[in-house]
């Protein structure tokens, strides 16, 4: 049994209630010992009301306290009423039961009479107090517990849909971009003038970059969709491979004087960071003679990867959110982002050091591994391998700004 406080109470403001009810109540217990002094009651007033202080007025400041604690829980304020309206049922309740059985059986001094409804009225609010907050918490509970499945609902559709998106893209949408490229290819062989040329050769240029853009976009979504299994990953071996693929794919110099034998805790898609950045350091050079030059630093515990070319630099309104999602839109948008996407996952790093007029310097740090580094990225091996030069790995051998 539970009655309705009135509505007009706003729910934010029944836990301030709560407190200051259990401080009245202590407060109506000096005023009581104050009034029976006053009227000469008689009895051992001194006794009777630490008495009551003791077993009536901890209850109260309990209340108080619960009060408190209610307003900083985790309980939603929608709740509060419920909290209320036990706590008001159970001060009636408990307190109109124990008025019945005074008007039947009285006690023979009025003092005790008082403190019998009393203590009943504090006793009864505090048990309706502790019913309400456990009934709120359940609910809260219930609700948490709701909220979670539905998360996970909306998970695993969200899952199935990236899935989707990700077939569709690699059977779709990149085939459909292959083949307009190829059709490219095949115009191109038999065009006689200038302006179909051009004209094909824009189509072929958007095509491949429409094909890059899907091929990073299924690798973010593998990647998100992927959970560890981390290995051991020789860098040397990556970089050599996308080195040549961008002698292959453009007419640059490029030289690659990364050691062999370098490994770094890491999965198959690594290749696509430093597929990334040579191919950007080629693709935003205007030049007449591109260059790029990779190097590394090593330490115990890291490879840093340098990759240095003779560009135009990059301005500085693009350098501060050049990882960020905000600039896949832009010129090196989802190239980067997919470079600081993989680089973090593998719990390493991605930044452009420098860049200016002569040139930029991107520098990618992996953790080193050794030994059986699945599942890992901590396993290091500070005596193996080679071991890097201090500061820039451009400098020296390769300049770090290097010139046609």
């Amino acid at each position: 049994m539970y009655l309705r406080p009135t509505r007009v109470l706003a729910p934010e403001r029944i836990p301030r209630l709560f407190e200051w009810f259990g401080l009245l109540c202590v407060v109506l217990i000096g005023v009581e010992w104050a009034v029976a002094d006053v009227l000469a009651l008689g009895g051992d007033l001194v006794a009777n009301y630490l008495f009551a202080f003791v077993f009536s007025g901890v209850p109260a400041l309990g209340i108080s306290y619960a009060g408190y604690r209610l307003d900083r829980s985790d309980v939603e304020p929608d709740q509060y009423r419920r909290v209320a309206r036990w706590c008001l049922g159970g001060l009636v309740g408990f307190l109109g039961l124990n008025l019945v059985l005074m008007a039947i059986w009285p006690m023979d001094s009025l003092l005790f009479n008082v403190g019998w409804a009393r203590g009943t009225a504090i006793y009864g609010a505090a048990g309706g107090l502790l019913v309400g907050g456990i009934e709120a918490r359940a609910v809260h509970r219930a609700r948490v517990a709701e909220r979670r499945n539905a998360h996970a609902e909306h998970l695993e559709t969200q899952h199935q849909w990236l899935s989707y998106m990700n077939s569709l893209l690699r059977h779709e949408v990149l085939n459909t971009a292959n083949v307009i490229e190829g059709y490219a290819d095949l115009l191109l062989d038999e065009a006689d003038d200038d302006g179909s040329r051009a004209h094909l050769e824009t189509i072929r240029r958007q095509s491949r970059s429409m094909s890059s853009v899907i091929e990073d976009a299924q690798i973010l979504l593998e990647a998100t969709d992927r959970e560890g299994g981390f290995e051991r990953v020789d860098l040397s071996t990556v970089v050599a491979e996308q080195t040549a693929e961008l002698r292959t794919r453009y007419d640059v110099a490029v030289d690659n004087d990364v050691p062999d034998g370098l490994t770094v805790v890491a999965d198959d898609l690594c290749f696509r960071i430093f597929s990334n950045l040579l191919t950007n350091a080629v693709k935003h050079n205007d030049g007449d003679a591109p260059r790029v030059s990779v190097d590394a630093e090593v330490d115990a515990e890291t490879v840093t990867v340098l990759v240095c070319d003779n560009g135009p630099g990059i301005p500085d309104s693009r350098r501060e959110q050049l990882f960020d999602g905000e600039t896949r839109k832009r010129t090196h948008g989802l190239g980067l982002y997919l470079v600081r996407t993989l680089a973090e996952r593998y719990g390493g790093s991605v930044e452009l050091r420098e860049t200016g007029p002569e040139g930029s310097e991107f520098a990618v740090s992996l953790p080193r591994a050794t030994g059986e580094a699945s599942g890992s990225r901590t396993a290091v091996d500070a005596d193996a391998g080679a071991r890097g030069a201090t500061g820039s790995a451009c400098d020296g051998r390769t300049p770090t700004r290097p010139r046609p």
